[in-house]
């Protein structure tokens, strides 16, 4: 079966649309349409109910889908243990961390390489925006995250059983202010003045949707969206709005020399950090990077 006509079929069955989907496999339409036929071909079953408007997957093409993710994943696993195996790696670790976890991985990382060493371990770590994160974990692609919690529903509903997880941060946030607002004379910041203020975001919903995202712990006058952690402080330095962080990344945004961090009256509490893998994962370094991982934060939290 060839591999690149499943890869076609996959993103005709996520994009549902030639054009993109030809697009995103970089070939042309007329080379997907022979890719699609040469694989239903193949199968000797029709996998997509095609004309001149639509696209839709058959019963077929909704039973194949799943399977070829898995065909997929399955595949670039074993290309890349050969390929490590080449290169004297005996074992893969791939971690991904979302926005701001980066730097609590940070503050392990380097002890559990050392512990490792010997061990010819290939260690991989990619960041990404939270949705695509759990995305890529759901789909196996990375062995551990550190994310927040505000995706862990979804896992479950997808493999409850499998899931495993742990939390390792769990405080309230800062209100991050420019030093010439005037809630930045206060020591502590009742959250109802903050309906006066723009909200720096990276929420990517729509209005309505960040709206209902505060409304529990303040009313919204405006919002601003960003796409990343630093582009929020960049907001907050130049004073075009407010914003709130964990309080572990700082003083690693302390080159924002015009920002002043306060604590809000009631706290802001937004979201948990934790650790999550599968318990079903068959490499036997996941679950001793875990193992470790867990004792690191046990004993921080504990001292």
């Amino acid at each position: 079966m060839n591999i690149e006509n499943i890869r076609c079929f996959i993103s005709l069955a996520e994009c549902l649309n030639f054009t993109r989907a030809a697009a995103k496999e970089h070939i042309t339409q007329t080379a997907m349409s022979r890719k699609i036929s040469a694989l239903e071909k193949e199968l000797d079953v029709v996998l997509l109910y095609r004309d001149t408007r639509q696209v839709a997957l058959t019963t077929a093409g909704n039973e194949f889908y799943p399977k070829a993710k898995e065909l997929i994943r399955l595949y670039d696993s074993t290309v890349k243990q050969v390929q490590n195996a080449q290169d004297y790696f005996l074992a893969e670790l791939k971690l991904g961390v979302g926005v701001y976890d980066h730097v609590l991985l940070n503050q392990f990382l380097g002890q559990y390489v050392q512990s490792v060493r010997e061990q010819k371990i290939k260690i991989s770590c990619q960041q990404e925006p939270y949705p695509s994160l759990a995305k890529d974990f759901e789909e196996r692609l990375l062995d551990v995250i550190i994310s927040t919690d505000q995706y862990e529903e979804d896992l479950l509903s997808f493999n409850a059983p499998q899931l495993g997880c742990f939390t390792i941060y769990d405080e309230d946030w800062y209100l991050i202010l420019h030093r010439d607002n005037p809630l930045s004379r206060l020591e502590r910041v009742p959250v109802e003045e903050l309906s006066s203020q723009t909200v720096v975001t990276m929420h990517r919903g729509s209005r309505e949707q960040v709206k209902r995202a505060f409304a529990a712990h303040f009313p919204l006058k405006e919002t601003v969206f960003v796409n990343s952690f630093d582009t929020k402080l960049v907001m907050v330095n130049a004073n075009l709005g407010v914003a709130f962080a964990p309080p572990f990344v700082f003083p690693v945004a302390d080159r924002y020399t015009n920002i002043v961090l306060r604590k809000t009256i009631p706290p802001y509490h937004a979201r948990i950090f934790r650790v999550y893998y599968w318990k079903d994962n068959p490499n036997p370094v996941v679950h001793d990077f875990i193992r470790q991982l867990r004792q690191f934060w046990q004993e921080r939290q504990e001292g």
